[in-house]
Parts: C-alpha cells; sequence; structure tokens
C-alpha cells in the first residue's frame, strides 16, 4: 500500500453556525483519512463527529496538492 493525498470538502456546525472546510490529508485508506479529519476538527475547533458533514473526497495528485507541508512531505517543493 502506498500513502496518496485526499482532499475531502464538507461543513460542520458550531455555536449555531454552518462552517465549510476543505482539508488535504495523507493516508493510507479512505478510513484512515476520515479519521484525521475528525481528529483535527475536534481537537482545532471542538468539534464534535455528529456535527461534520463529509460531502466529497478525492484522491488527488501531489502536484494538485495546495498544503505546502504535503508538497514538501511528497517532494515537489
Amino acid at each position: 500500500m502506498s500513502v496518496q493525498i485526499y482532499r475531502l470538502e464538507g461543513t460542520y456546525n458550531r455555536l449555531n453556525r454552518q462552517f465549510r472546510f476543505s482539508h488535504e490529508i495523507r493516508a493510507i485508506t479512505e478510513d484512515d483519512a476520515r479519521e484525521q479529519l475528525y481528529n483535527i476538527l475536534g481537537s482545532c475547533h471542538r468539534v464534535k463527529r455528529a456535527a461534520v458533514e463529509i460531502e466529497k473526497i478525492r484522491v488527488i495528485p501531489p502536484g494538485n496538492a495546495e498544503n505546502t507541508l504535503i508538497r514538501k512531505l511528497s517532494g515537489i517543493d
């Protein structure tokens, strides 16, 4: 198995407001990427898993990644 880059897009509800998100995550499987997203949103924004609505999960090539850390880990920059 190889590590892939996933772009996850969706919304979450917090304090009676709805926020949009788009995160790029390096993971082996789609389920691992979901778990990492839940961990990030929970620790940084105090969002419960039930409040997160993932609309799209896509595998993207390393050249299309916007996150500079992911680009460096992939050997692009």
